[in-house]
């Protein structure tokens, strides 16, 4: 048991950096498709609950996947220093 607590209660370095990269990278392809999707006016994209076709729906989306990607890994990177902080407190607790 402590070792499995030990293992699990240390942090990783550059947690956030990780989640954000990987959710760049997992959000990306669909954020592209729906731009290229839009940039054709097939799809819109909904800015400020209004249809945006063409170049301008393109470039919005562009700019929005580092946003959705930050806020992603950031809640990721929240719940994740929250169940560490109390993993620690276990471990402290029983150990």
């Amino acid at each position: 048991m402590k070792k499995i607590l030990e293992k699990y209660s240390k942090k990783p370095k550059g947690l956030f950096k990780l989640l954000f990269i990987n959710f760049l990278f997992a959000y990306a392809p669909f954020a592209l498709l729906i731009g290229v999707l839009s940039l054709f006016e097939l799809v819109p994209v909904n800015f400020n609950d209004e249809k945006v076709y063409g170049i301008k729906g393109f470039i919005i989306i562009m700019l929005f996947i580092p946003f959705v990607a930050f806020i992603l890994s950031f809640f990721t990177w929240l719940y994740f220093v929250i169940g560490n902080f109390f993993l620690n407190m276990f471990k402290k607790l029983f150990l």
